[in-house]
């Protein structure tokens, strides 16, 4: 059985390529070689240009759509994991990864409030949740030798700052007509004093010394809010200084205007105050006697005889006279048929 061509045959089938005549043996399949030498298997015209076309790259306006496709999903990205980040930090303490977040939203929250009395609010709530870090931080750490001192020295250092600002802000509004914001002050720094207060046992001893240092500043709020208030329908309710809890109260006595009633808070000036030049003096004339009055006339008496009595307007008027009879015309036609009577009317 051939099993293919042997060594022998394969070289001299080599040489009879690289030869230029034709060998007689192999000029078959020389001719084959020839044939596929001179075949032209390669991509035509078109196709190499569709694949030039391919491979140059996209326009400049295509290049610009996907950078902005590409920056809005970033956008959305970075969007999606702030409003994730707000959402978690929500509940962070101080110490905690997230709690920079916290605060820098309270921050932002802070910044969009507009009016005196909205922000003064919002420093009393921000001071509120404050309080209430403090009081996690305990529980979360039932061993007060355990517990974050640098923690809580952060939430009562931030509580001492907002309850400072709240509390200058609304002794300002209430000093210039809202009074009812004293009773509002007093009433919450009694209640974060006793909150401070319930739970300083628990906390670690560097960090009772400054809750002592809060619940001073609380105490003061309350005495000044409470002397203010007192002093609400004086002249003079303030001295026009202040301090780092607001404004300073009038020492000197009260004077209270007495023409007029305040209502509102706001001193009204007093009588005292005005100008001599204003003033308008009065002097009552003298009394002046009355005149006798004249004794009352007395009607005479009348006769005991009867009057006639007056006539009746049907006496008065003459009767009206009657009209005359006048006679009526007789009209006859004569009759519609012969042979029958006239026809008289009358």
């Amino acid at each position: 059985m051939d099993s293919g061509p042997s060594r022998d045959q394969a070289e001299r089938f080599a040489r009879a390529l690289e030869a230029d005549a034709v060998d007689p043996e192999f000029a078959a399949e020389l001719a084959i070689v020839a044939a596929l030498e001179n075949l032209d298997v390669g991509p035509d015209e078109q196709a190499r240009e569709r694949m030039l076309a391919k491979a140059t790259p996209p326009p400049a306006g295509s290049r610009r759509s996907r950078f902005l496709v590409a920056a809005a999903a970033a956008l959305v990205l970075v969007f999606a994991l702030a409003g994730m980040s707000l959402l978690l930090s929500r509940d962070a303490l101080p110490g905690d990864t997230l709690y920079g977040i916290k605060r820098t939203a309270e921050a932002a929250s802070l910044g969009l409030t507009f009016g005196d009395a909205s922000r003064a609010l919002k420093h009393l709530e921000f001071a509120n949740a404050r309080v209430d870090e403090v009081e996690t931080l305990a529980q979360r750490h039932t061993d007060p030798a355990e517990a974050p001192v640098g923690g809580h020295l952060t939430a009562l250092t931030d509580f001492d700052a907002d309850a400072s600002e709240a509390s200058r802000q609304l002794i300002a509004l209430a000093t210039r007509g809202d009074v009812q914001q004293l009773d509002s002050l007093r009433t919450w720094a009694t209640q974060q004093n006793t909150r401070l207060g319930a739970v300083n046992p628990r906390l670690p001893e560097q960090v009772q010394a400054r809750v002592a240092a809060s619940r001073q500043l609380l105490d003061r709020i309350t005495d000044r809010s409470a002397t203010l208030l007192g002093r609400a329908n004086c002249y003079q309710i303030t001295t026009g200084n202040s301090d780092d809890v607001g404004a300073l109260p009038a020492t000197g006595a009260c004077h209270r205007d007495t023409a007029s009633t305040i209502t509102s808070g706001v001193p009204t000036v007093p009588p005292s105050t005005v100008p001599p030049r204003v003033r308008a003096t009065y002097t009552s004339p003298p009394p002046v006697a009355p005149e006798p009055t004249p004794p009352a006339a007395t009607a005479p008496a009348l006769p005991l005889v009867p009057q006639p009595p007056l006539p009746t307007p049907s006496t008065q008027r003459p009767p009206s006279p009657t009209p005359p009879q006048l006679p009526v015309p007789i009209l006859e036609l004569p009759p519609l048929l012969p042979g029958l009577p006239a026809i008289r009317v009358g």
